[in-house]
């Protein structure tokens, strides 16, 4: 039996989080999913969407998030609509080799999601003005010290 994706809309607010981790809960245990992975896409998709609403906020539109079973993980794609482009996988790395006090805020979230996660990748399409995001984490598959 394939289990099908499941996807959820979700209001572009920092108070949507709770319900975002609810449909992950609910997802994984629907699909059978490894529940070991689950604190990884938490994190994950708290980084994504909390960057969407800090950096998408002209938009007003919901994001999109749809997860889905594969072989040994999880698929998980983000939505977002309405917004400029901005290519998570073409972010810089924070610079985690410079003392504290000389390092630049942002970006660690990036950094650390590229490390846990198998696969990230990025589409734009600038007729409809969104942007996809897609990661992949599965047991089966560890990524290296460089990262995704």
């Amino acid at each position: 039996m394939t289990v099908a994706a499941t996807d959820a809309r979700f209001a572009r607010s920092f108070d949507s989080l709770p319900a975002i981790f609810g449909f992950t809960a609910a997802a994984f245990a629907r699909a059978g999913i490894e529940p070991g992975l689950r604190q990884d896409v938490d994190f994950a998709l708290e980084e994504l969407f909390t960057n969407m609403v800090k950096y998408g906020a002209a938009s007003k539109a919901d994001v999109r998030i749809e997860i889905s079973p594969v072989e040994g993980g999880v698929e998980v794609t983000l939505t977002d609509y309405d917004v400029e482009p901005f290519d998570v996988t073409r972010a810089p790395d924070a610079d985690v080799g410079l003392p504290i006090e000389q390092r630049r805020p942002g970006g660690l979230g990036l950094h650390l999601i590229r490390r846990l996660l198998d696969s990230i990748e990025y589409e734009y399409s600038k007729e409809h003005r969104q942007s996809r995001i897609t990661f992949r984490k599965t047991t089966a598959t560890r990524p290296e010290a460089g990262g995704a």
